[in-house]
């Protein structure tokens, strides 16, 4: 590839050869990424209610997610939230767990909008709850 076209709207500015193969593979393989298990999956509630029961019920999960946010953990403690949210949206601690773990998140987030995407849905999931 030549840094100098004659052509100007030629020249790669908005992107690079590697971008376009990467964009051109995405396009035609999509979403799958090749595991069988993943053509079809169970829907969220399922797999979140599946999991839940795999580890010992929501009390379980729940500590798991405390224990994960004391030890720094943070995106563990966030997902092990997910599963309980996905099961009961309006789960109180869940949301105050899975906020506190956000807010961590957001702080040690270098990326302007990361940052402001974790703190937003921190400051989303605390907005109507219960004064402690």
């Amino acid at each position: 590839m030549r840094v100098h076209n004659a052509e100007p709207e030629a020249s790669p500015y908005d992107g690079t050869v590697a971008w376009s193969v990467r964009a051109i593979y995405a396009e035609y393989a999509g979403w799958f990424d090749g595991n069988p298990a993943k053509l079809f999956p169970l829907p969220e509630r399922d797999r979140a209610a599946r999991v839940i029961d795999l580890a010992g019920g929501r009390d379980q999960v729940l500590s798991r997610a405390r224990r994960a946010l004391a030890d720094k953990d943070f995106q563990w403690a966030a997902e092990l939230t997910d599963y309980v949210l996905a099961t009961d949206e309006g789960h109180v601690e869940a949301k105050r767990l899975k906020a506190a773990a956000l807010g961590e998140l957001g702080e040690r987030q270098i990326s302007a909008i990361a940052r402001n995407y974790y703190l937003s849905a921190a400051q989303y999931l605390l907005r109507d709850l219960p004064a402690r």
